[in-house]
């Protein structure tokens, strides 16, 4: 017998609501056709799914391993229900991508200018998170597509990657500082300086303090805070201070002349980004062309 998408549903329902009598109240089902439902769905799986309580219902450790499917059937029946309705409107997609900063803050909006030429009307969503939330929204159909770090983690069998770009750590002033015609600068360097610096935490701090720490340094303690990463940057060219970021996290100020790059003598290890897709996933006309003129784009993301 095969799964039941509507047990899916009923299950989802069940774990959302905490009890078997306040899921079929929001099913507007009866509490005993609901429970036949959820004992039929066992059966299926051969695993019990559900535990009743004094205080209702609790996913067992095989219903927290399907609840994540039964949230993929209902993106995936949304989106079906979204897309319909813009095709009747004559509108593409819907189509959701998402990225880390980096992502978003260079190619994305660069293969979504593509996207808006080609296609006249359309309906698309762009999602910024670290890494890990990205894949789990991809497992979850909530992301059509993602743009992140490859290789930084080990991603689930269902996931898979395609290199487009690397990026590098460099060290960033703003025009007329006095490193800006330097050719390289050091760690000593720079803890003479304001840095100009992520939150503490976050994946690229902590890989910044780390660099310091392996070379014998001390953290700099003339240190600006900043994020998102937009605002960073514009700190860094108001106030004369100087940061450490990705290259491609300022390409477009790069290229405007807007902030100057210097690379570091010492090095954060280069990482490599690309899109990340589900495995046998049918992609929408939006997504395969933003998969297509990504591929296509991407060897102009290589800095120099």
């Amino acid at each position: 017998m095969d799964l039941n998408p509507q047990q899916l549903r009923y299950l989802l329902a069940i774990s959302r609501a905490g009890s078997f009598v306040k899921a079929a109240e929001t099913l507007n089902i009866s509490q005993p056709a609901l429970s036949i439902a959820i004992s039929r769905l066992e059966d299926v799986v051969s695993a019990k799914l559900l535990e009743r309580g004094r205080h209702g219902a609790q996913l067992t450790n095989a219903g927290q391993q399907l609840i994540r499917h039964a949230e993929s059937v209902e993106m995936v029946l949304q989106a079906a229900r979204d897309e319909m309705r813009l095709f009747d409107h004559g509108v593409a997609g819907p189509f959701t991508v998402g990225g880390t900063p980096l992502g978003t803050a260079s190619i994305i909006p660069d293969v979504i200018a593509q996207l808006c030429q080609e296609f006249p009307q359309v309906n698309i969503r762009v999602i910024e998170g670290v890494d890990e939330e990205l894949i789990g929204r991809l497992l979850r159909h909530e992301l059509d597509v993602a743009i992140s770090n490859l290789g930084l983690t080990t991603n689930p069998s269902e996931i898979e990657g395609i290199p487009l770009f690397k990026a590098r750590a460099v060290a960033v002033v703003r025009p007329g500082h006095e490193y800006a015609g330097r050719k390289m600068l050091t760690l000593e360097d720079l803890a003479t300086q304001v840095c100009v610096l992520p939150p503490k935490g976050g994946a690229f701090r902590l890989q910044i303090e780390a660099l310091f720490t392996t070379h014998g340094l001390p953290f700099p303690t003339n240190v600006i805070e900043a994020a998102p990463f937009g605002v960073l940057k514009e700190v860094v060219r108001r106030s004369g201070g100087v940061t450490i970021l990705s290259d491609q996290i300022v390409r477009s100020e790069l290229l405007s002349g807007a902030l100057i790059a210097i690379p570091l003598k010492a090095q954060i290890a280069e990482r490599t980004f690309g899109l990340q897709i589900l495995k046998g996933r049918a992609l929408g006309t939006l997504a395969r062309r933003f998969v297509e003129i990504a591929t296509q784009v991407a060897p102009d993301y290589s800095m120099t």
